[in-house]
């Protein structure tokens, strides 16, 4: 697992990234808000940020992580108590907050808990994921609930993802039966209206394809 950390309290970064470390866990450490801005990866599995920190503060970066991977968790740590600001926190994508000073223990959990709800999303493109625990759809700040026949089609392309899958194995999976076609382009054409353009793909007189 890798983790983006920024917190500017040298002791505290370090205590952190220690015991996280510790924990079999990969840790990008940063103590300086324009530095981690201009890491920002999707090669990461979580974030956390501290709010007050310099030239750039932790909601700043959570709003660009966000816009960039919505998917993404993100823990922000803090001693404020204003409650303004941890709300505008959440209202900007937050996942978690922790009150400063805490049991780093107590960060672990919640890192551990938020990656086991992680493994639900399966990522469709920078701004788009499907929960395949809740059947939805995340597309541009939208959600959309998918159908049960949706969501069979989706999650047979998805797991076949980068191959083709025929429109015989698609019909069967979704109805049981050969619709002869007509079903399954009236499906295509309902889903794509919640997906990112171009995301699935047609293979003239073959099937369909999620690169």
């Amino acid at each position: 697992m890798r983790i983006m950390l920024v917190e500017d309290e040298y002791l505290l970064n370090k205590a952190i990234t220690t015991y996280l470390t510790s924990k079999n866990m990969q840790v990008g450490a940063y103590l300086d808000g324009q530095e981690a801005l201009d890491a920002i990866s999707c090669e990461y599995d979580i974030f956390i940020f501290d709010i007050d920190i310099p030239h750039i503060n932790g909601i700043e970066i959570l709003e660009e992580v966000h816009k960039l991977y919505p998917a993404l968790p993100v823990i922000m740590i803090s001693a404020t108590i204003d409650m303004d600001i941890i709300t505008k926190a959440y209202e900007k994508g937050c996942t978690d907050y922790l009150k400063k000073p805490f049991d780093i223990k107590e960060l672990e959990l919640k890192i551990n808990a938020l990656t086991r709800s992680h493994e639900n999303l399966i990522e469709l493109d920078t701004n788009s994921f499907y929960n395949k625990d809740k059947n939805e759809i995340h597309h541009n700040g939208k959600v959309f609930t998918l159908t049960q026949q949706e969501n069979k089609f989706i999650r047979l392309l998805l797991l076949n993802r980068s191959k083709i899958v025929s429109h015989y194995d698609i019909e069967m999976t979704v109805w049981g039966i050969d619709s002869q076609g007509t079903h399954l382009r009236q499906l295509v054409n309902r889903l794509r209206a919640k997906l990112p353009k171009d995301l699935i793909q047609t293979r003239v007189g073959e099937g369909y394809i999620i690169l």
